[in-house]
């Protein structure tokens, strides 16, 4: 049957360019395969008249294209998803959806050779990203203040030329443009929703056609794909309760699976200071009432960081963008100053003892650095991580560990290198691979070792303290305001953070209570003159997220003396 036509020749309304018509081509090929000859008709749009170097505007590859729809130059109009305005002209709908391609963002950097492909946390500081999106942008501010994110226009094509011509060290780009023109080898990283979501509608092919175009409606029937018009259609409906267009700084992610519908939702201020991010689950049917609920949600939290208290963060950028999150759902603002660098240790000895670990009758981890230092060190050198026993030092150490599949992991009653000496079930005579950072306390090994057992150590990881490009932040962080608190994980940040700071600005900072992870964090911080809010016995993002707002409102449930 898909060798014979249906009917009239289907006219498709299309953008020239390189993208649009690939996935133009998409829609050919559905029609054909229902045996709809088809023929396209090129419109040239207000963002393909636009100078090289300025933004696109809301609706700007769309309104030309419904102009030849609604004046009988095409019969039905393929847009990228994300790029139709959420006012929709009445005359017109959106007929159907294709089966959606990857809606994430991608991380690329520059073509060359590289000993590891490129990944957010990886960029050097400094590095310079390019984006025309002003989503991509807050997102990104957020995720890593320390990049250095400008404007840079054009389609991929362009933005690829220009990156590897050294205007910027890396882009971020819909893996779903990237895959449909061929360009699939230039990703080095997928995105994931939590750190950058997605453009309602991302990756997503919108038809649309005449609303009183009866044949057209019933083709266009044919080719929709439900799980992907329940996704797009929540997220679109999501953009329009939270008050945004195509342009604004605002993502959401929506997946249907068995009948049920998640949806993640954010939004960010183009210098990332406010980012607010949450997500809802419900019935695959009720996308509108879900989003509608989770942007009444987020409207709320957003007011409230807007005036709320600010906690100063001081872990490195990386590890303090799910900490800042459940924060924001707490009402509490955390502002980034990293008083630390955490440098993982390469090749040598650290290689070395991880192709040896069926060796030890257990590898010792004491934070969530050292278990991401090792695991980087492992894949980089392809040895396996499940020929030991693994023990960490808390319930954060161990997530890391678990999500390099590592799903027996021992842990101690209490968070603490001490606990690790007093509990570990471990023999006299057995070896111990101890993986540590260059500050570590001494009293584990040496308890160990008191117990009878061997033990190696091996620094996975050096820790700088008061990086330089910390500086800058410190001082927007005390110019902005108040501070309500500022929050220790280690001796070593209550040091980086005093480093950083000159004399007035230590001054203002030792008036500013702090909240630390555990007793030795407590007692370096007390030592350097800081007043001791309380303290917290987890650094599990989300508990640590719950005890500082209950410090920082004056209710004490769940704080530690």
């Amino acid at each position: 049957m898909s060798g014979e036509s249906l009917g009239p020749i289907v006219r498709i309304g299309t953008r020239g360019s390189a993208l649009a018509l690939a996935q133009a081509r998409l829609l050919v090929e559905a029609l054909a395969a229902g045996g709809h000859a088809s023929e396209m008709v090129i419109v040239e749009t207000e963002g393909d008249r636009r100078a090289p170097d300025t933004a696109w505007g809301e609706g700007a590859f769309v309104k030309s294209i419904e102009r030849a729809l609604l004046d009988g130059r095409a019969d039905i109009a393929v847009h990228s998803a994300k790029d139709v305005p959420t006012d929709e002209d009445a005359r017109l709908l959106i007929g159907a959806y294709l089966p959606r391609e990857d809606p994430l963002d991608a991380l690329v950097v520059a073509a060359g050779d590289r000993p590891e492909r490129g990944t957010l946390e990886n960029l050097a500081p400094g590095s310079i990203v390019g984006t025309d999106s002003p989503r991509r942008t807050g997102f990104l501010r957020w995720h890593r203040p320390d990049l250095d994110v400008r404007p840079l226009h054009g389609n991929v094509d362009t933005r690829l030329r220009r990156l590897d011509a050294g205007e910027a060290d890396a882009l971020v780009l819909a893996v779903a443009g990237l895959r449909r023109l061929g360009r699939e080898e230039r990703i080095d990283q997928r995105i994931a929703a939590d750190v950058i979501p997605p453009a309602a509608g991302q990756g997503a092919i919108a038809l649309q056609i005449r609303a009183d175009d009866g044949a057209m409606v019933a083709l266009a029937d044919t080719l929709d794909d439900l799980p992907t018009r329940q996704a797009v259609e929540t997220e679109r409906s999501f953009l329009r309760a939270a008050g945004g267009g195509c342009r604004a700084p605002i993502g959401a992610l929506a997946e249907v699976a068995t009948e049920r519908l998640r949806l993640l939702g954010g939004f960010a201020t183009p210098d990332g200071r406010v980012v607010v991010l949450d997500e809802l689950e419900g019935a695959a049917d009720g996308g509108p009432a879900l989003a509608a609920e989770l942007a009444a949600r987020l409207a709320d939290r957003r007011a409230g960081l807007l005036v709320g208290p600010r906690v100063l963060l001081t872990r490195q950028v990386d590890q303090t963008r799910r900490l800042a999150n459940h924060l924001a759902q707490q009402g509490v603002r955390g502002v980034s100053v990293p008083s630390i660098e955490i440098v993982p240790a390469t090749g040598g000895v650290l290689v070395d003892r991880l192709g040896e670990l069926s060796g030890y009758a257990w590898v010792v981890l004491t934070s969530a650095n050292g278990a991401r230092a090792v695991i980087a060190a492992a894949h980089s050198a392809g040895h396996g991580l499940d020929r030991a026993r693994w023990a960490a030092v808390g319930t954060e150490t161990a997530r890391v560990l678990r999500q390099a599949g590592l799903i027996e992991v021992w842990l101690p009653r209490s968070a603490s290198g001490e606990a690790i000496g007093e509990e570990l079930p471990v023999s006299a005579g057995e070896k111990v691979l101890l993986l540590r950072g260059s500050l570590a306390d001494r009293r584990l090994p040496t308890r160990l070792r008191e117990r009878g057992a061997e033990v190696d150590e091996i620094e996975a990881y050096r820790t700088l303290e008061a990086p330089p490009r910390s500086g800058p932040l410190l001082r927007e962080a005390l110019a902005e305001g108040k501070l309500g608190a500022v929050l220790f994980a280690s001796p070593s940040a209550v040091r980086g953070l005093l480093g950083l700071a000159d004399t007035g600005q230590r001054r203002e900072l030792l008036a500013v209570p702090a909240i630390c992870i555990g007793p030795t964090t407590a007692a370096a911080a007390r030592e350097a003159g800081f007043t001791i809010l309380g303290r917290s016995a987890t650094q599990a993002p989300q508990e640590l997220a719950r005890t500082t707002a209950a410090l920082l409102l004056r209710d004490g449930a769940g704080v530690t003396a």
